[in-house]
């Protein structure tokens, strides 16, 4: 037997179906016209890289060397390093070094100990060469004492580290490390250097909308990369920054990433 209810049940069922799928169309749209809108009113910007570079002289120079002495007993080494101290003190003062630049570390000392031959068994009949025991007897006694130059004499200090070594002819036994040159005010001038990146960043992004017949609008922001610092001459970069400590004569350069609206 039909269902006398059946068709109104079915016109109801249709009718909540289309609300639903129109509310559906309605939301959809919606979507749309927001992602629409929000693509349309977000700020166009154009993204640029800078650069400035600048010469730059160290200020400052460090150097060190040790003076080393052994002896088989202990105060004779002691006596030794402490002459060849005062020579060196001598040679510093003669070439001009300021006593106020100098530093002198504590003695390090260490011992060398005797070594004993051991007579090793055979094996399978045919002899084995000694083996060399150390032993807790002291053969010598090693002492050694470092001296460090951090001038502003950017002259007298290198000069100082290439010729200290001729008094190795005395019989001293000195080695000399090799001069670090340093700049000190690189914090002063990174300051500049983000002001020259930037201007440069805004005369590369300036031309491209001219180029492309537009307006550029304000800046929106600024990052500095590292800076690379290098010999005269050299563009090596790295992730870190370089800082080049072996030359007199440097280039720094700084690098500035920025980002512009445009109208």
């Amino acid at each position: 037997m039909s269902d006398p209810n059946k068709p109104s049940r079915m016109i109801v069922s249709l009718q909540v179906g289309g609300f639903f799928f129109a509310l559906a169309n309605v939301v959809c749209v919606a979507i749309l016209a927001w992602a629409w809108l929000s693509v349309k009113l977000e700020p166009k910007t154009l993204s640029v890289t800078g650069s400035a570079r600048k010469q730059i002289d160290s200020d400052r120079v460090t150097w060190s060397a040790t003076v080393t002495a052994r002896d088989a007993q202990l105060t004779a080494a002691y006596g030794k390093l402490k002459e060849d101290m005062d020579r060196v003190a001598a040679f510093l003062k003669q070439a001009g070094i300021d006593e106020k630049d100098i530093t002198v570390t504590q003695i390090a000392t260490s011992k060398v100990f005797a070594k004993q031959a051991m007579t090793q068994p055979a094996v399978n009949g045919v002899a084995q060469p000694p083996h060399m025991v150390e032993t807790d007897q002291v053969k010598t006694y090693v002492l050694s004492q470092s001296v460090t130059i951090s001038s502003a004499d950017m002259k007298r200090a290198p000069e100082a580290s290439r010729t200290v070594t001729s008094l190795i002819k005395d019989n001293i036994e000195i080695e000399s490390s090799t001069p670090m040159y340093l700049y000190t005010k690189l914090s002063e001038l990174k300051i500049d250097m983000l002001a020259e990146a930037t201007k440069d960043a805004t005369a590369r992004a300036s031309q491209i909308v001219t180029n492309a017949n537009g307006h550029l609008g304000r800046l929106v922001e600024a990052r500095m990369g590292v800076m690379q610092i290098n010999p005269r001459g050299s563009s090596a970069t790295s992730g870190e920054g370089n800082n080049d400590t072996t030359s007199f004569e440097k280039e720094i350069t700084a690098v500035v990433s920025a980002r512009f609206e445009l109208k």
